[in-house]
């Protein structure tokens, strides 16, 4: 009967361990399972992340909706034609930092208000520089003329009207005064090509007569006053051309003492005694005649120019029928 006893208990016993084996198989299992189902989710959340990360990495790329200037801009045609000039927000992000920069630096200077106020103008004027007063522009190294003095002086209070810089206000006064150096070296080249076009013409016509006409001209000029002489010699005509390179106002001239002296007697181009004038012009040409008779003999204008003198004389009852002067001067 002890024996018995003991057999049970030993296959009790190895029940027992059996069922202990098979608890921790089974709890194994649940195990396995649950390891099996963390890495399954765990493999999921990482797909999500990453799709999450592809599509934050697009946006940080750029890739903005079609129509992204479109909502922008909204209904605004001309701020849709400013927009589209960008090809990306980032582009229009990178253009109003470079302005803001330029602000903060100073480059930009704010527009001056339309209606400003007269403190709110010279406060403007002081920040950008601009003078108090017109007479305060400094043109440095730029030297006016006289003659320009009033014009640039005018010109100036028109430029601190408008506000201009002292900077752009000496770059326009150098222009203005370029030009006109410019203009008065052409009108000078062109009033010596007209005087020689007219001496060309007038010796052309008049012959050995030409150097007697013109100083017949002087003739005309010296019975004038000192002014009215240089308000002649300086005139123009209409078309800008000096009054004595027109070869028809030189032979009105002309025209005019031969009507007061037919003999063409010629006075000195400074004027004075009429008389003291032919007798020094006479004894002149008397020199050359007696020192340089070959230059008298090859000069048909001086020739007609000594005749001249001694028709005049005559008539003026300054030299006899001889040739002989009665008053010497």
């Amino acid at each position: 009967m002890a024996e018995a006893a003991v057999v049970d208990t030993t296959v009790v016993a190895t029940d027992e361990t059996a069922s202990a084996a098979t608890t921790s198989a089974s709890a194994t299992t649940t195990t396995d399972k649950s390891a099996a189902a963390t890495t399954v989710a765990t493999d999921a959340a990482t797909v999500a992340t990453d799709k999450t990360a592809a599509t934050d990495s697009g946006a940080a790329k750029g890739y903005w909706p079609d129509d992204w200037q479109k909502r922008i801009a909204g209904d605004d045609e001309k701020m849709l034609k400013q927009v589209s000039r960008y090809q990306s927000p980032e582009e229009i992000w990178k253009k109003a930092r470079s302005l803001e920069q330029r602000l903060s630096s100073g480059e930009l200077k704010p527009m001056l208000p339309k209606d400003a106020k007269p403190e709110e103008l010279a406060a403007w004027r002081k920040d950008n520089g601009i003078p108090e007063t017109p007479d305060k522009y400094e043109l440095k190294d730029i030297k006016v003329p006289e003659a320009e003095k009033d014009a640039i002086g005018a010109f100036l209070k028109d430029a601190h009207t408008a506000n201009l810089t002292p900077d752009q206000a000496k770059a326009a006064v150098g222009s203005y005064l370029n030009l006109r150096a410019q203009a008065e070296r052409q009108r000078q080249e062109l009033d010596e090509t007209q005087r020689l076009e007219a001496i060309d013409a007038l010796a052309s016509e008049w012959g050995g007569q030409f150097s007697r006409n013109k100083n017949l001209v002087s003739n005309v000029l010296a019975k004038f006053p000192e002014s009215v002489r240089e308000a002649f010699l300086s005139a123009r005509l209409p078309d800008g051309r000096a009054i004595f390179n027109s070869p028809d106002i030189v032979k009105a001239f002309v025209s005019l003492e031969l009507m007061n002296n037919p003999s063409g007697v010629v006075v000195g181009a400074g004027g004075g005694d009429l008389g003291k004038s032919m007798v020094d012009r006479y004894q002149e040409i008397q020199k050359i005649m007696r020192e340089d008779r070959n230059r008298y003999n090859k000069d048909d204008a001086l020739q007609t120019e000594h005749r001249s003198i001694i028709g005049g004389l005559m008539k003026h009852g300054m030299m006899n029928e001889n040739g002989q002067l009665i008053k010497a001067a």
